[in-house]
């Protein structure tokens, strides 16, 4: 099965209790995620497994996975279903539960950008559990895509706050472990291609995709949101022209391979 089919697959059949509204938004990160890694029989450290879901179709796609997470309780049932053993780990503060050199690739998606601390002892540790000539897949939101600049110059424009005061106090009230659920700050691709290099790999990718800008483009939408899809249809066409606006980031570092050693 090509990726897309596995993860179309797995929208299809996942349970009710899955979070169908996430899978949404995300399963083109998901394909495009699946379409970094190694083959199947590749072992995989997915670092930030919550909720679940791309530990599921990596399982589905039949690789050997471990992961580590800051709330592996949450989701217990589900790990143990999938013969998954997720463990407590807080990179900002932690080194990895595993000894050197004992994975194929790494995925860290969608959470660098929750660090409270600077990521390079985090991704220096996610080197060293590599096995050489293994993958480290990063994906985060990037900071030039077109839709947020264009929110943040009418919010000037307009003199409304970057966020409104509800979610500034949901934020402030965050403590310890809960401070993850913000973002920290987003990054730039040559950011994120710097600190990857930092950390002792080679950048052997490293491009803006559009992770996002499809979702919600279905055509039986149109029908009924018009206007709505239409702008995001012409985001999608913008960013399709300007790649460097897109919403996403992909960069793939690298451990150098025994012979190059």
């Amino acid at each position: 099965m090509t990726t897309h089919d596995i993860v179309a697959n797995y929208g299809r059949t996942m349970p009710p209790d899955g979070k169908p509204a996430y899978f949404r938004l995300h399963r083109f990160r998901f394909q495009k995620l699946l379409a970094a890694l190694p083959p199947p029989t590749a072992r995989v450290l997915e670092v930030g497994t919550t909720p679940g879901q791309f530990t599921e179709i990596l399982r589905r796609a039949g690789y050997d996975v471990a992961g580590v997470d800051l709330f592996p309780e949450q989701r217990a049932a589900l790990w143990q279903r999938l013969g998954v053993e997720v463990r407590f780990c807080n990179i900002d503060e932690q080194p990895l539960p595993y000894g050197d050199a004992e994975f194929d690739a790494v995925v860290f998606s969608e959470v660098i950008e929750h660090l409270v601390s600077a990521p390079l002892p985090a991704l220096r540790e996610m080197a060293r559990v590599l096995r050489p000539g293994g993958r480290l897949i990063i994906t985060t939101p990037n900071q030039h895509y077109i839709k947020s600049r264009l929110k943040t110059l009418f919010d000037v424009l307009l003199g409304r706050p970057f966020e409104s005061f509800a979610e500034f106090e949901r934020a402030m009230r965050l403590a310890g472990p809960q401070r993850y659920y913000n973002h920290s700050r987003l990054y730039t691709l040559e950011e994120l291609r710097w600190l990857v290099e930092q950390s002792g790999l080679q950048v052997a990718f490293a491009r803006p995709a559009n992770a996002w800008e499809q979702v919600g483009v279905e055509p039986l939408r149109a029908l009924r949101h018009p206007l709505r899809v239409g702008v995001k249809a012409g985001l999608w066409l913008l960013t399709s022209a300007f790649p460097q606006w897109r919403s996403m980031l992909l960069v793939i570092g690298q451990k150098t391979p025994v012979a190059n050693q």
